[in-house]
């Protein structure tokens, strides 16, 4: 079974009278690379909030079809069990991050799942180790570069040990050469540690080589 299934998905945003996704149907074995592309308004963004559950559950919207993430329904469990199983990335770190320093915010995620001290320890360990960014573990999120800030926003959803990274152009506010370390990131997280990745970008030449398959919402 795949670990993520798309079936006849069609979702329209409360207030709209157009659906922003129709039909889309798709699937992704455990351990691959996606590329999520197209024009802009094709329904990326919507996608992935479709992914981890945020679509329906805190958006509401007409929503027909089904998503099934790592064996669950998104429509039947809460966003905060689907986020054990499907980490979600956003274009601006720092709307994601709020602690005072970066070990505190790796740290969060595993706090609020109330799991015994030494665990939350080990768990923030091999995070900040994956991502390459032991050395700022003291320092404040606010003091880093753009690049940092994303490392941190994706070293805290991995500390919740999801199967599944989903990303929404998670470099567009980025320099071609924190681009790039960011994008150096995940692929080492699918290719040595096997994590599930779909990443919605345009900088195509940066990644196409990356992906194993492209996909297009319509």
């Amino acid at each position: 079974m795949p670990i993520v299934e798309v079936r006849s998905l069609s979702y329209t945003y409360p207030g709209s009278t157009k659906p922003t996704l129709t039909n889309v149907n798709f699937s992704v074995e455990e351990g691959e690379f996606i590329l999520l592309t197209g024009p802009s308004g094709c329904g990326k963004t919507t996608l992935c909030r479709c992914l981890n559950g945020l679509i329906p559950n805190s958006y509401g919207g007409e929503f027909n079809g089904q998503v099934i993430v790592d064996g669950l329904v998104t429509t039947e469990h809460p966003v905060y069990e689907i986020a054990q199983h499907v980490g979600l990335v956003f274009q601006n770190p720092e709307n994601e991050l709020f602690c005072t320093s970066v070990e505190r915010e790796v740290a969060f995620g595993p706090e609020n799942l109330a799991l015994p001290r030494e665990e939350i320890r080990k768990r923030v360990e091999e995070s900040l180790a994956m991502v390459g960014i032991s050395h700022l573990r003291d320092k404040s999120p606010e003091e880093l570069s753009g690049g940092e800030q994303q490392k941190v926003a994706i070293a805290a959803l991995l500390a919740m040990k999801p199967k599944i990274l989903v990303l929404d152009e998670p470099t567009a506010n980025l320099d071609p050469a924190s681009a790039q370390s960011v994008l150096n990131v995940l692929l080492k997280l699918n290719e040595e540690s096997g994590v599930t990745t779909i990443l919605v970008e345009h900088r195509l030449e940066m990644v196409a080589h990356m992906a194993h398959r492209c996909a297009i919402p319509q």
